[in-house]
């Protein structure tokens, strides 16, 4: 089964470059360069190989064994001119590590299948999300698009939580964390402030036989808020705070509520929040207000991406 949200149907990258300019390290593991070693020794290019790929001295982590230089002011070694990747057009997309096979793909391993969803940080990502219409999550029994096998960035499998983990139930309180943020009847304030609420109740549930039952009846009980708060109202329209919904969507769906935990999701996802909304009340109209919105989205997703570490040392219990 491949879960997926909808924004990566007929997603295809648009040559804008921006990701091969970005401040991220790419690195390869020891049989990707050794790969591409035997390759540049093919083209008579050993010299260029020896700059474009830079061994990892002293510590390393798993699967780092070099890195691809940059060059000053250019982004990537095989950054072509008009935004192509050389290395890919010498050897093709397989050759590729990685990161630059996967990117902005962000495939997940889970109990219920192969989940997907794309960056926010991809400008031809924040494109596809230019729209009034909610996300949504499409089940299929294929693919939507290709990506490496095996590269997945967390696995999920709540059956491995002890009995009474609200963990356990991860799955329902995704879902059920999607429909709080996607009530626009609600101000986005008011749907963080439900989500923390709601984790609050969770953890002071009692851990005995009745703990299923009583997070079902936690769940009716939002559920009668939100439906009261429902009225009749125009046709959605597309704004800053529609796109916002769209990125909060999409970030509770690549599962860090069961990578850090509840209190610690909701600690970060509070945090992304307040960040980009001190971004945005620099704005002095809605057409600055969207501006600002997109970069904010775009470095916070940047951030929790490729320079996960700091952005987590900030959001500490």
């Amino acid at each position: 089964m491949y879960i997926y949200t909808d924004v990566v149907l007929n997603f295809s990258c648009e040559a804008c470059g921006k990701c091969c300019r970005n401040d991220w390290q790419v690195t390869v593991d020891e049989q990707s360069y050794r790969r591409n070693a035997e390759l540049f020794l093919k083209l008579g290019k050993q010299a260029e190989f020896q700059r474009a790929f830079i061994p990892i001295q002293g510590r390393k982590s798993l699967g780092e064994y070099a890195c691809i230089a940059k060059r000053p002011g250019e982004g990537c070694w095989f950054l072509t001119t008009d935004n192509l990747c050389k290395l890919q057009q010498q050897a093709g997309h397989s050759h590729l590590d990685t990161v630059c096979q996967t990117f902005p793909r962000y495939p997940m391993n889970t109990a219920r299948g192969i989940e997907l969803t794309l960056s926010f940080s991809c400008p031809a990502v924040l494109k596809r999300v230019c729209r009034s219409e909610p996300l949504t999550i499409i089940r299929s029994d294929h693919p939507p698009m290709t990506f490496p096998s095996n590269t997945y960035t967390v696995d999920v499998f709540p059956d491995q939580q002890s009995l009474f983990s609200p963990l356990r139930h991860y799955f329902e309180l995704e879902q059920h964390f999607i429909d709080i943020l996607q009530c626009r009847e609600m101000i986005i304030a008011e749907r963080i402030n439900l989500i923390k609420s709601t984790i609050f109740s969770v953890a002071a549930l009692k851990h005995d036989d009745d703990f299923n039952r009583n997070l079902t009846s936690l769940f009716y009980r939002n559920y009668d808020l939100l439906d009261a708060t429902l009225k009749p109202t125009e046709t959605d329209c597309y704004t800053p705070d529609v796109l916002l919904e769209h990125f909060l969507v999409n970030f509770v769906f690549k599962k860090p509520f069961y990578t850090y935990g509840l209190q610690r999701g909701l600690l970060l996802l509070e945090h992304i929040w307040r960040y980009i909304e001190s971004i945005r009340n620099q704005a002095t109209d809605q057409v600055t207000d969207m501006q600002f919105t997109k970069a904010a989205i775009m470095d916070v997703e940047f951030q929790y991406g490729h320079n996960r570490s700091a952005l987590l040392q900030q959001v500490r219990c």
